[in-house]
């Protein structure tokens, strides 16, 4: 009987990993153009036009950040589509949507690694602008890929049976295993998301109505009255709300922008919301290797795409206490306790040297960051473990490390 529950459980986590990669949001925003933008500069004033920054903040299906403009080919390879749908992985062929799959796909009929400029074997799909022989003869029914293969049909077919099949595979499983404090779980889980986007939807709706007592109260002029103006100011930016997600995802969560100015501000609200002491929570681009300041503004582009690090609360404990005395190499101070000892001999406290390390190495092109004493290097995986660095802490500075060695490698 188990082996049975556990193949339908197997069935079903690999159906439901088919449609979630789907995004039905996308299927609206699809538009046919004439042309794609053929350089950066192209591509960046069409993504404005396309504004799909603003629908990537009301979609579903993936993080806002990854909700981004495309131009790509149909699946006769005849038409140009324009779009916003989530970055996808070319592996080594042009970018095309499919309205079935609902996403950006990979099709083998279109390889671009065998052009006179070829396109490398991995792309990101919002980078289709760099190869623009994908574009060639687009209007000629006799283009390079019409010997391709079209698989869309039979697509079709096996995704709806998929996602069928999983749905029934699903609540079979429940039924049977019938864990009730699981399922009681599930159903505040979903009722959480729903209140969220019913919420969303009535402060929309709020607005709406303010816009058109606005409209009705307009002066002789024509215009609209201060007080109205600031009642939809204020409204407006109520109604606004952004996701904030932690590194490691164990916390994810929906955030107003009333009052929200600035980084110290969202790390204020966060600070009251999860329960958690402002000074270990901070606001980053893991991406880019970013750690933002209390004074940044929040309504920059790069500010909304942000994520959460949580850092460790306990940093202090399980330090060297021998009630020795030693010189702190990076502060300078006595330590008696509180203290951890370095690679090449010299002493610091954890504290210190977490700050020491935010401070210093995003940024840098060394492997590491040098003794400020004797010199010697002390390598990203020593200074996670001598700060007793959390898993959203790692994670970052891990990511700084690679960001360190791609820019070493252009310096040479």
């Amino acid at each position: 009987m188990m082996s049975v529950l556990w193949a339908i459980l197997f069935a079903s986590v690999a159906f439901f990993s088919l449609a979630s990669s789907m995004c039905p949001e996308s299927i609206h925003t699809v538009s046919i153009v004439s042309r794609c933008p053929s350089n950066a500069m192209e591509w960046k004033s069409a993504a404005e036009r396309k504004k799909c920054d603003f629908l990537g903040k009301i979609q579903n299906c993936t993080q806002a950040e990854n909700f981004v403009y495309h131009c790509v080919l149909n699946k006769e390879t005849t038409e140009l589509l324009e779009l916003c749908a989530p970055v996808w992985f070319m592996a080594g062929y042009c970018a095309r949507f499919s309205e079935v799959n609902k996403r950006i796909i990979n099709d083998p009929g279109l390889d671009c690694t065998k052009f006179d400029s070829p396109c490398p074997s991995r792309f990101p799909s919002n980078e289709s602008y760099k190869y623009q022989t994908c574009y060639r003869g687009i209007n000629n029914k006799k283009s390079v890929f019409q010997q391709r293969m079209s698989v869309d049909c039979n697509t079709s077919t096996t995704s709806a049976f998929a996602v069928s099949f999983g749905i029934l595979a699903l609540l079979l499983l429940l039924c049977l295993v019938g864990i009730k404090l699981k399922w009681i779980k599930i159903t505040i889980l979903c009722l959480k998301k729903n209140d969220i986007e019913k919420q969303t939807e009535d402060q929309n709706e709020a607005v709406e109505t303010l816009l058109l007592k606005a409209n009705e109260e307009k002066n002789e002029g024509g215009e609209m009255t201060r007080e109205m103006e600031n009642i939809c100011s204020e409204k407006a930016e109520e109604s606004r709300q952004f996701r904030i997600r932690s590194l490691s995802g164990d916390i994810e969560d929906c955030c107003s922008f009333k009052g929200v100015k600035t980084i110290g501000d969202l790390r204020d609200l966060l600070s009251a919301k999860i329960k958690k002491p402002k000074e270990i929570l901070l606001i980053v681009n893991k991406e880019e290797g970013i750690i933002f300041n209390d004074e940044t503004e929040i309504k920059t582009s790069k500010v909304i795409s942000s994520e959460l690090m949580i850092g460790n609360q306990d940093r202090m404990t399980k330090t060297v206490d021998d009630k020795t005395v030693v010189d702190d190499v990076i502060s300078n101070r006595c330590l008696t306790r509180g203290k951890c000892q370095m690679s090449c001999g010299d002493w610091t406290a954890p504290n210190t040297l977490f700050d020491w390390t935010k401070e210093k190495l995003p940024g840098a092109l060394t492997k590491g960051l040098p003794c400020p004493k004797c010199g010697k290097m002390w390598d990203v995986d020593e200074l996670i473990q001598r700060c007793k660095m959390s898993p959203d802490e790692r994670l970052f500075f891990k990511s700084v490390e690679i960001i360190i060695k791609q820019n070493a490698e252009l310096v040479k």
